[in-house]
């Protein structure tokens, strides 16, 4: 027993060897998170559509097989009225013929779906391609929040080292000193939630890319993606995004349907040759035929009605994904040149201040003319207004992001201020 206990111990141990083996490295970049979902299992299983398509393409393709029959007659019984042998055989081959192109209607067909397929995976990698880029963003502003209150908690408890020094020295009170063990104790209970996030944000990130036991930490910083400003028209939409371009060839796939059930609807005729033989005596003759479907009570005019259907709704569903994609498109540029100045605002409005803040709220309470109220409230405030700048930011990026990822253009480098 306690021999089996080990090799179970033993076996389950290479397998988390070797799960951890095909987990990537803990630190990414946006990069290999684009690298990681091109290479994952959700694409991969959408790239099997392809695979099924190009299967069909195959079957399209094909002529009908002929068809072999053989039948063997013998007297059973009364007066020979058939044949006066022991023994009759007959064989016959028949082949069906397409008549009026339905084989070069199903290939085209078979061809357009698969143009189709692989524009869905197209779209498909640019879905996952934002959501992917929007949690690895995510990350990146968690991890900076927790830096940032990191930073606070390191400055507070440096201000409470000052202060508790004051007070020995008869200068500060017991409420300053209090007033910032307050303080501390708050900002670590942040820091701890903020912690959580990351950590909650990093588990999405795994999930996502379908890693389980996978702890991604992002590497980089919240900086602005340099894109260039612009307005975008309804028409921008079929040239930069994947989910129109794969709405435009499943469109073309569903009309080159039509075409398929209208050539369906003639029938199919088959030749035929064959043989009898007699056996005692021996006898032969040989015979050609002509099998065709009478067309009287099914016209087949159900599955022409069916790929008219298809392809309207077809036609409806480009037109919505082009009028989405067109709004998604104007409704990100707008965000991100509001942002951008709302970003570029608060660098020139607030950011230069912020070093001189503290140290001129420091100053004023060493030589007190300040309060220690005034004092932890400029401390707040710097740290406050950094943390509105990292909202901005990641705000910013992420935009950017799902931008680039709508066009079809995330999967390409980074530039270096993103990395």
């Amino acid at each position: 027993m306690k021999l089996a206990h080990l090799v179970c111990a033993v076996l389950a141990a290479a397998a988390l060897d070797a799960a951890a083996a095909e987990r990537p490295a803990q630190i990414v970049d946006l990069d290999t998170v684009m690298r990681l979902v091109r290479e994952g299992p959700r694409l991969g299983l959408e790239r099997q559509g392809i695979a099924q398509a190009e299967a069909d393409r195959i079957t399209a393709g094909t002529y009908p097989n002929p068809t072999l029959s053989y039948g063997l007659a013998r007297p059973s019984g009364g007066q020979r009225t058939n044949f006066d042998a022991t023994v009759q055989h007959q064989a016959t081959l028949q082949l069906p013929l397409l008549v009026n192109g339905q084989r070069g209607a199903r290939v085209e067909r078979a061809e357009r779906e698969i143009e189709a397929a692989r524009a869905r995976v197209a779209a498909g990698a640019s879905t996952q391609a934002a959501e992917a880029g929007a949690a690895f963003v995510g990350l990146l502003a968690a991890q900076e929040k927790a830096a940032l209150l990191t930073q606070a908690i390191e400055e507070v408890a440096r201000l409470q080292q000052v202060i508790s020094g004051r007070q020995e020295s008869g200068v500060a009170s017991r409420y300053d000193v209090a007033r910032f063990d307050v303080e501390l104790g708050g900002l670590r209970a942040r820091l701890i939630d903020a912690q959580a996030e990351v950590s909650d944000r990093s588990g999405m990130l795994a999930a996502l890319l379908a890693l389980p036991g996978w702890q991604p930490v992002a590497s980089g910083t919240l900086a602005p993606l340099p894109l260039e400003p612009g307005k975008v028209a309804a028409q921008d939409a079929r040239l930069y995004t994947p989910a129109v371009a794969a709405a435009l060839k499943e469109e073309a796939a569903a009309q080159s349907g039509i075409d398929v059930a209208r050539r369906e609807r003639w029938p199919v005729p088959s030749v035929g040759v064959g043989q009898t033989w007699t056996n005692d005596p021996y006898g032969a003759s040989t015979f050609v035929g002509l099998t065709m479907e009478i067309p009287l009570f099914d016209t087949r005019r159900g599955p022409l009605a069916r790929a008219r259907a298809d392809a309207h709704a077809a036609t409806l569903r480009r037109q919505l994904v082009t009028a989405e994609t067109a709004a998604h498109l104007q409704r990100l540029t707008n965000v991100i040149a509001v942002r951008r100045e709302a970003l570029d605002r608060f660098e020139q409005d607030a950011a230069s201040k912020l070093p001189p803040l503290r140290q001129m709220a420091e100053d004023a309470y060493r030589l007190g003319r300040g309060s220690i109220l005034e004092l932890l409230d400029a401390t707040r405030s710097r740290y406050d207004l950094l943390q509105a700048r990292r909202d901005l930011a990641a705000g910013l990026l992420e935009a950017q992001v799902r931008l680039l990822a709508l066009r079809g253009a995330l999967e390409n480098p980074m530039p270096a201020a993103a990395r």
